[in-house]
């Protein structure tokens, strides 16, 4: 039973239940909200109380004349010298190429929650720059972080949800795989083929072995320091030709810089490796000269296919370690501060994979509680 023209409804379950309009989408359709309550009168006072707080935010938007893009640019120039260079430089990315180009021209007065998740939505759905299919969850997030960091500079209030996200599949390769890149890494027996295998047996990512000097090895300690990370990143200096420049920086946080243990496998390889006089040379190259990290992933994918196993991204190996370390038996901390994580939650919901085989293990080693014998019995 509703009442006529309030859009106030009593369920089935007892309560009430009111609609009202809260803002209007791009294509211009109205986006509706509800409220519950378990009288009348509840349900009506608080849809009254959110409709004269829509109002008043209404009311205070048309004051303002400026477009999102006017907030946009005062957000980049008030973080431009307080971020790393890689961080602005994605976060420039990030604005120019989905943010500014898409609710730029809004005008405050008519950006709202419904624009902002339909925006959103979109990108999920086509919002490649190419315009080839859908973007990632994790490039999705990160837009949704700028935009509420833009937001929040502003001191606009609009709140917004975000769809369900899918998990993402993260594969690792099998043993049987892991083997037979080995054996080809030793067959080929170069300073690109071993870098593959540190970061098989440390976790390292791809930019922190390119970035890797001989320097950050102590081979007494048996130990690799990560101490940086090489990026190729927009160049968003207008009076340079180049699109795109490589640097090399500090990992993008605190907890990345790390000390990383190597086993004696690795260990012997390393020493075969150096030479007297190798300190400041880069790892990979054995040279003043570095390989940036595109150059170098193309050679891991030539590796990959010589050795005849599936192409796994560079990330696999990170993933792969940090399995392998689970099924040995080391605890989820401190594999965390290995890989580099500030919170341990993060090693364990994304890069921990237990194998079926791992998970029999365990469960097998669950013992009963009463005596086997009394089972048998009966």
């Amino acid at each position: 039973m509703s009442r006529k023209g309030e859009n106030i409804f009593h369920r089935k379950d007892g309560r009430w239940e009111v609609r009202y309009i809260k803002d209007r989408l791009i294509d211009g359709k109205y986006r509706y909200g509800y409220v519950y309550g378990k009288t009348y009168l509840e349900v009506k006072k608080k849809r009254n109380d959110i409709l004269l707080n829509l109002e008043r935010i209404k009311k205070e938007s048309r004051n303002c004349k400026y477009t999102f893009n006017y907030y946009i640019d005062l957000w980049l120039n008030s973080i431009k010298f307080m971020v790393k260079k890689s961080t602005y430089a994605h976060y420039h990315s990030i604005v120019k190429n989905h943010i500014a180009k898409e609710l730029g021209e809004i005008k405050i007065s008519c950006l709202s929650s419904g624009i902002i998740e339909s925006f959103i939505n979109k990108k999920f759905e086509s919002g490649r720059i190419d315009h080839k299919g859908g973007l990632s969850n994790k490039t999705v997030r990160d837009i949704v972080v700028v935009l509420r960091q833009i937001l929040s500079y502003a001191n606009i209030n609009i709140n917004f949800k975000l769809p369900k996200l899918k998990k993402k599949q993260i594969n690792i390769l099998s043993k049987e795989e892991q083997k037979k890149l080995e054996q080809k890494i030793i067959e080929l027996n170069t300073s690109y083929s071993i870098g593959i295998l540190v970061s098989l047996y440390t976790g390292m990512r791809l930019g922190e072995i390119c970035a890797l000097k001989w320097e950050n090895i102590d081979l007494k300690r048996k130990t690799i320091y990560v101490s940086n990370t090489m990026i190729r990143i927009q160049n968003i200096d207008e009076q340079n030709k180049a699109k795109t420049k490589v640097i090399i920086d500090q990992p993008k946080t605190e907890y990345s810089k790390r000390e990383i243990p190597v086993n004696s496998f690795i260990y012997n390889i390393l020493k075969d490796m150096y030479k007297e006089n190798y300190e400041q040379k880069y790892f990979l190259t054995n040279s003043l000269r570095y390989i940036e990290p595109r150059t170098y992933y193309n050679k891991y994918k030539e590796i990959i296919k010589q050795a005849e196993i599936s192409s796994y991204g560079f990330h696999a190996l990170r993933h792969t370690f940090a399995t392998r370390c689970i099924e040995v038996g080391m605890d989820p901390k401190t594999l965390s501060e290995i890989l580099g994580h500030s919170d341990v939650k993060v090693t364990l919901s994304l890069y921990v994979h237990p194998s079926s085989q791992l998970k029999g293990k365990y469960i097998e080693m669950l013992t009963p509680i009463i005596k086997q014998k009394n089972i048998s019995s009966k």
